[in-house]
């Protein structure tokens, strides 16, 4: 813990005392909270770019108000990290918790202790522990407040939702009771009984309340904030899509590629980032939405085929959502990270890919400024095309790495649902008929 601890606090010195960081987003951080509880009228300064839960973390620059807000919040995030380590020691292994911290300093130095991605990342990893543990709607409940915190958890609930309907479908066959879904020849024969089936089935009802939960928590939050701010609750939504390509993007990566060959691209800044324009960025950001769609619909159907476990489905669907969107800033590779520590426990590619990352931001962006010329250093574009790259790899790695034969992901303490030890019950139901069938 002392090593932990102290890695957290070398963070902070590093990006003080040697990269010499701003600190615009806590400080954005901290103005939002004091719109939100001190302006009148109060509660309807919501921030502009996030979903509404976001003010919770933001308001942690305020508490205690003892210290500069800078500090007080890096102390914040910091006990997350070790809130964190404390549950993998409860619900996964000691080894695994060790390389959750070692990712984390080594990919997001710079940026672990000055945002706020921590803290949905941890409640993304909570979701699948509960997933594991077939405490459904804790899953369903953690993913809303996920969304209602940084909206990409919205892409997980899916593979809850396939899970959970895999794990009572299994026990409907264990019960010798008719299953929810009829062959293709009782389809055929009596469509509209076997839709009636499907609907009013045990199994569908149990899937459609958790999905309902999450749903509803979700849809009461913007409903608030509606109430509270009608010009600024979905803010988040429209600037998102007025957005260009980030320059860490894998489609500005592209984008550069091609003005190597004389199509013109280059560096603006604007939304407070810097990004990657050009002639091709006009067919690169559909085409960004078409693959990260695409992407997310393979994983959900591998794991719906029984080839991805929950954990590795997590893995590759995360991934898909951080190669294929047109918008990576270099915290967002947190998101991922508790979930490779899970899943992957140590591997060397993810080492690469942190070591790249943290290369990117802040070692070569602090060695130009202004920021806009930052794509001109030399190796700055092709330690991104590099790091994009080897994500790139890891997500297809694992979309096709399939469950069965391999070595367990996220080994689970404790027993299970019927008393078996949690590794061997996977064992068990990893053997049961694919949720296609």
């Amino acid at each position: 813990m002392v090593l932990i601890v102290a890695a957290l606090a070398a963070t902070r010195v590093l990006s003080i005392n040697l990269w010499l960081l701003p600190n615009g987003d806590v400080k954005e951080y901290y103005n939002y909270a004091i719109a939100f509880w001190t302006w009148h009228p109060y509660f309807h300064n919501l921030p502009v770019e996030y979903p509404p839960l976001a003010i919770v973390p933001f308001t942690l620059t305020l508490l205690p108000p003892v210290l500069d807000y800078q500090t007080t919040f890096a102390l914040w995030m910091g006990a997350l990290v070790i809130l964190g380590y404390f549950g993998f020691l409860r619900f996964s292994t000691r080894a695994r918790g060790l390389f959750y911290v070692f990712y984390l300093v080594l990919g997001a130095a710079a940026t672990l202790l000055a945002r706020f991605d921590i803290l949905p990342a941890l409640v993304t990893l909570a979701a699948l522990w509960a997933a594991g543990r077939k405490r459904f709607g804790v899953a369903y409940a953690l993913l809303a407040v996920g969304i209602l915190l940084k909206l990409y958890p919205a892409f997980l609930v899916p593979i809850v939702v396939i899970e959970h309907w895999r794990i009572a479908r299994t026990r409907t066959v264990a019960e010798g009771l008719p299953l929810p879904l009829a062959n293709l020849r009782e389809w055929r024969e009596a469509p509209g009984a076997s839709l009636r089936r499907l609907l009013t089935h045990a199994v569908t009802r149990r899937v459609a309340l958790g999905v309902g939960l999450c749903a509803a928590l979700v849809t009461l939050a913007f409903a608030c904030a509606l109430m509270f701010n009608p010009n600024g609750a979905l803010s988040g939504f429209q600037y998102a899509g007025a957005r260009p390509l980030q320059i860490e993007s894998t489609p500005a990566t592209i984008l550069w590629l091609g003005s190597l060959v004389g199509i013109k691209a280059g560096p603006n800044y604007s939304f407070t980032s810097l990004n990657f324009v050009g002639p091709l960025d006009v067919a690169l950001k559909p085409l960004s939405a078409v693959a990260l769609a695409g992407g997310c619909l393979w994983v959900y159907w591998r794991q719906a085929r029984g080839k991805l476990s929950v954990g590795r489905a997590f893995l590759a669907c995360l991934c898909v959502v951080l190669v294929t969107n047109k918008i990576f800033s270099p915290q967002y590779l947190i998101w991922v990270l508790p979930i490779v520590a899970e899943t992957e426990g140590f591997d060397v590619v993810w080492v690469a890919i942190c070591f790249l990352t943290t290369l990117d931001f802040p070692i070569l962006y602090q060695l130009r400024h202004p920021i806009w010329t930052v794509s001109y250093t030399p190796l700055f574009m092709p330690v991104l095309a590099l790091r994009n790259g080897l994500l790139l790899w890891v997500t297809v790695r694992a979309i096709l790495r399939c469950t069965q034969g391999t070595a367990r992901s996220g080994a689970l303490k404790g027993q299970g649902a019927a008393g078996m030890p949690a590794a061997r019950q996977d064992e068990r139901e990893d053997s049961q008929p694919a949720l296609a069938r």
